[in-house]
């Protein structure tokens, strides 16, 4: 059954969180990320994708939304992620957050909706405003959609940093527990296999979350806090044991892209990163 595609623009009541303190060293340790600016204590502020953990479950509210349409929750994929920071996130304040069903779009047989969730203080300052793209499998209406040809690829710019890391056989667990998406592909070999997994996968914000830690080290000398916007598109699987290897290129000043793929070589994501000023 088709989603309802008169829905883009739905606003959620808002919703109060706080960026607790031990919640932010524990995401950041569970994508094994030292940097002493994450740890509980004065000057701590929250890595770039940590506001995912307060997200999460407005996204799954709006993807639950009986007017939306979603029927069986299992056929949704996480599309692409991105955060843009008014300033750092920091340890222990408090927040209002504003859901919105910021678009619901035909693809055919399939369908994709945006749902945007927008933080701010009790003050209403703005603080991080994350986009989450999912895509519904059967959720179009079937009509038949003119392709769109392809924009011809833009020179890649000089390559800035290169870097590896290892998804270990133990993240998608801490993953779970640090962020709460319990998703059972990520942590139950049968069940993913139930659903044409050939086992258990990390979570795509696990793996990202990894790679954004060695964006921010190489690329911003460590400072999380100068992170103005961060994009990424999901386009394959990592396994547990997988080491991924990521290639950051310069696209501007104060901008790059990157891309990241699997020991064989597949492509698994791909985005950009733009600092803010100092």
């Amino acid at each position: 059954m088709p989603l309802d595609f008169s829905l883009g623009g739905k606003v959620y009541d808002p919703v109060d969180a706080a960026a607790d303190a031990g919640a932010i060293e524990r995401y950041a340790a569970a994508v094994g990320n030292p940097n002493p600016r994450y740890v509980a204590g004065p000057g701590q502020i929250a890595p770039p994708l940590f506001p995912v953990v307060f997200g999460f479950p407005l996204m799954m509210m709006m993807t639950a939304d009986p007017d939306l349409g979603v029927g069986n929750p299992l056929m949704i994929l996480h599309g692409e992620q991105e955060h843009v920071f008014h300033r750092p996130l920091r340890g222990g304040e408090s927040l209002v957050l504003h859901p919105v069903l910021e678009q619901v779009e035909d693809k055919g047989p399939n369908a994709v909706f945006v749902s945007a969730i927008r933080a701010t203080t009790p003050d209403e300052e703005p603080v991080v405003d994350q986009f989450w793209t999912i895509f519904v499998r059967g959720g179009g209406s079937g009509a038949e959609r003119p392709k769109a040809e392809p924009a011809p690829a833009p020179e890649p710019g000089p390559v800035a940093a290169e870097f590896t890391r290892l998804v270990d056989e133990a993240m998608p667990a801490r993953y779970a527990d640090a962020s709460g998406d319990h998703n059972p592909i990520h942590l139950d070999p049968e069940a993913a296999r139930s659903v044409g997994l050939p086992g258990v996968i990390n979570h795509g914000l696990g793996t990202c979350a990894l790679v954004a830690g060695g964006l921010v080290d190489a690329l911003l000398h460590g400072d999380g806090g100068r992170v103005r916007r961060l994009s990424a598109r999901f386009t394959g699987m990592v396994t547990p044991g997988e080491e991924v290897a990521t290639v950051a290129r310069e696209d501007g000043p104060g901008r790059w892209t990157f891309e990241t793929a699997r020991p064989d070589g597949a492509v698994v994501m791909t985005g950009a990163l733009d600092r803010g000023e100092a």
